[in-house]
């Protein structure tokens, strides 16, 4: 018997057709792993700032007064915030007065200084 020295033409269509459903899916499954992980670093902040609130309503309701600084609050609640990750701003006017409290990502951060 003799070998074939060339493919059909249908043989290389369905390579090629295969080769593209290939790279589709791929792509697919990148776009998916990078939404994944974009809605656990918004997830991730969004209980940072949580834990953060609950803190300073926390201090609040056992002392009558909101903790002076952001190293007062995490002294008297035990408040544990990746600070590798996280900012947090904590803008107090009077102890009476809720104080304003803003965390946001480092890398955010980051962009935004460069």
């Amino acid at each position: 018997m003799k070998k074939r020295k060339y493919q059909s033409k249908s043989g290389w269509v369905s390579l090629i057709l295969g080769l593209l459903v290939f790279a589709a899916v791929a792509v697919w499954m990148v776009r998916g792993v990078r939404e994944a992980a974009e809605v656990s670093d918004r997830e991730g902040l969004r209980m940072a700032q949580e834990a953060v609130n609950r803190a300073v309503t926390g201090c609040y309701a056992l002392d009558g007064v909101y903790p002076a600084s952001y190293q007062d609050l995490k002294a008297k609640s035990g408040l544990a915030i990746d600070e590798e990750k996280y900012a947090v701003f904590y803008d107090i006017f009077a102890s009476n007065i809720r104080p304003d409290v803003t965390v946001i990502e480092l890398a955010d951060l980051e962009e935004v200084t460069s």
